[in-house]
């Protein structure tokens, strides 16, 4: 079975007549994340992050386990989301000719063609629309255990925010999403593989260039930031004019995961 990495939990506090609480699972290829944020206090409240190991390549087991042992499967949450986190997206611009059959293709053009994939949209303001793909194999496993989950892309939750200049680093296991905007307009979004430490500052400092973008006129800022692990950040952050590493909100749960030793690890994925 899948391994935990992680579990932090506080009091749920849905019933049957209210319900109170979101939950959002969040899903890329080689682990599963459970949040549930409480909606009247606006706090997350519990976490669980599973990563599969060598021996287990496959989520049922996980999901079979939960069932039974875990309360974040229980059906009492006022929404749930499946927040699909990968690089198989495109972001587009709306118009009168779009629809799914034309997404499809699109997506299939850029990131190559999978036979078993359902394609989903998420409108993102008035001019632009995501496209993403999501394999039948892990959609049918989630909605077996949440009927009435809905699925959404992880870059749909901060993309509907407001910003004007910023380039924005999402950092993760083995990846990172990067995100630039300027004068309000999306210059670039799209996933990189952490690799070298050189490699890294490259991609991000060349991604920059290729978008058009004056590094030394924009903020750079950071979520999920661990200095053992990304000190290539701190290299790259004098080419910026302002650099900011995005804390944990809301405190409390900064204070119980630094129990664990790991501060800041988690807050790229509390971004709802």
């Amino acid at each position: 079975m899948a391994q935990k990495k992680i579990g932090i939990y506080g009091k749920l506090e849905s019933t049957a007549n209210s319900k109170v609480e979101n939950l959002y699972v969040i899903v890329n290829k080689k682990s599963v994340v459970f949040i549930v944020k409480h909606l009247l206090k606006n706090e997350y409240i519990a976490i669980e992050h599973f990563e599969q190991t060598d021996e287990q390549a496959e989520w049922n087991p996980l999901f079979a386990y939960l069932q039974n042992n875990s309360t974040l499967i229980q059906n009492y949450y006022k929404n749930i989301y499946f927040v699909n986190n990968s690089a198989r997206l495109i972001l587009k611009q709306k118009n009168n000719n779009d629809d799914l059959l034309l997404a499809a293709s699109e997506l299939q053009l850029i990131h190559g063609n999978i036979s078993e994939e359902e394609i989903y949209t998420t409108s993102i303001g008035e001019k632009h629309f995501l496209v993403y793909g999501v394999s039948d194999k892990v959609s049918s496993l989630l909605t077996r255990f949440f009927p009435s989950g809905k699925w959404q892309h992880y870059a749909s939750f901060f993309l509907q925010n407001v910003h004007e200049n910023e380039v924005q680093v999402r950092l993760f296991e083995d990846y990172f999403m990067l995100y630039i905007i300027e004068n309000g307009q999306t210059k670039l979004l799209n996933y990189f593989p952490l690799t070298q430490e050189d490699q890294n500052i490259y991609t991000l400092l060349n991604s920059c260039i290729n978008a058009g973008v004056d590094t030394n006129t924009i903020t750079l800022k950071v979520w999920g930031y661990i200095q053992e692990k990304h000190a290539f950040i701190q290299k790259v952050s004098p080419y910026f004019a302002a650099a900011q590493l995005v804390a944990l909100e809301p405190k409390s749960m900064c204070v119980e995961l630094n129990k664990f030793g790991l501060p800041n690890s988690y807050s790229s994925y509390f971004i709802f």
